[in-house]
């Protein structure tokens, strides 16, 4: 516990010092994969945002990490960002003492920067006097049981849908790195139909490159057609999948209900204890689809401390420059959201 006479450092990570970044995070009890350092060289290589990684020092250790990435829009005002793109990523400390000193010092940076706003996106409650932003949630399964046993479980229906993709000559497994254009194809098609911006390529690229040993590609196939897939991070005990998508042609053969039992029947085999589906919207409809394998509510305790006249978060969802992409990208060709949709994502933290 930091004492008076070893005052707490926080300053400014360099690159040659990110080994010793990550042996906090893996040693860290609230630390995740989106606190890894090699993030800001995913961010920086696909969507050229800076980073600002601040770490906290007592008595010659490390005792706490906050990653910043400073995000330049077209859309929005720039953002001091702790991840964007991920569920997570916030501070992350031994203390609540090393915890409120690196919030003071991200505030004297999103003063330096001139930032519109500073996003901290916490998986855990964190004693800040800031008010909780948006009601996002991740759904968690646990893995505590074995795979036939867990399969026990889960509702007939379930069961049943598993099983009718299977006999529909749908598989599902682990790929090479070199079959993330089969993801692409169906994620891009998938986030086409939704009405959303997708991903650049060079993103999961850059992820995949950045960590080879604990990002990981699951596709489902009809024959040799890629129909299904997620990008799923491992990191300690957990199984996270950020990204997720199935062809809508294809929804009739439960390619999504294949994806997410095998994924989670690996898991169990393999010695992991918590399956992380992802952020979800209250009640929306991968809220259901998630809940229906017995995964519990795990609220996201995201703050911000926001640079505007009425106090107000200033987001794409609510920024008229934006409004008219949202409304119309479902109708766009898909050819050309894979070329538009990645200027307008890497410019949205969400």
């Amino acid at each position: 516990m930091p004492t008076s006479d070893y005052p707490i450092e926080v300053r400014r990570m360099e690159s040659r010092e990110e080994n010793s970044w990550d042996e906090y995070v893996f040693r860290a009890p609230d630390s995740s994969h989106s606190h890894l350092s090699g993030w800001r060289r995913v961010v920086a290589r696909s969507y050229g945002h800076a980073s600002r990684y601040l770490w906290a020092h007592h008595n010659g250790g490390v005792v706490g990490v906050l990653p910043l990435i400073v995000m330049r829009s077209f859309f929005i005002q720039r953002t001091l960002v702790s991840m964007p793109f991920l569920d997570d990523g916030g501070i992350c400390a031994d203390s609540d003492s090393v915890k409120t000193q690196l919030f003071a010092d991200a505030l004297r940076l999103y003063e330096d920067e001139k930032a519109g706003s500073l996003d901290l996106r916490h998986r855990h409650r964190i004693r800040l006097d800031l008010p909780r932003a948006g009601d996002k949630l991740v759904m968690i399964l646990d893995l505590a049981k074995s795979a036939e046993d867990l399969w026990k479980d889960f509702d007939p229906k379930l069961r049943n849908q598993v099983r009718k993709a299977s006999k529909s000559g749908l598989t599902a497994s682990w790929s090479a790195k070199d079959d993330l254009v089969d993801f692409y194809d169906v994620f891009a098609a998938n986030m086409r139909d939704l009405g959303s911006p997708v991903h650049s390529r060079g993103f999961f690229e850059a992820l995949l490159n950045e960590f080879p040993d604990s990002a990981k590609i699951m596709l489902v196939r009809k024959d040799t057609l890629a129909i299904g897939g997620a990008i799923c991070l491992l990191f300690k005990d957990t199984m996270t999948v950020p990204w997720a998508s199935s062809l809508r042609e294809f929804f009739s053969l439960c390619p999504n209900n294949l994806l997410y039992w095998e994924m989670i029947r690996w898991g169990c085999e393999n010695g992991y204890r918590r399956f992380d589906f992802g952020r979800s919207s209250p009640n929306s409809g991968t809220y259901h689809f998630k809940k229906q394998w017995g995964a519990r509510e795990d609220p996201l305790h995201w703050q911000c401390v926001v640079r505007t006249a009425r106090g107000v978060p200033v987001s794409p969802g609510n920024n008229g420059k934006f409004k008219w992409v949202v409304k119309s990208w479902s109708r766009m060709p898909l050819s050309l959201t894979k070329w538009v949709g990645p200027l307008v994502r890497g410019q949205i933290s969400n």
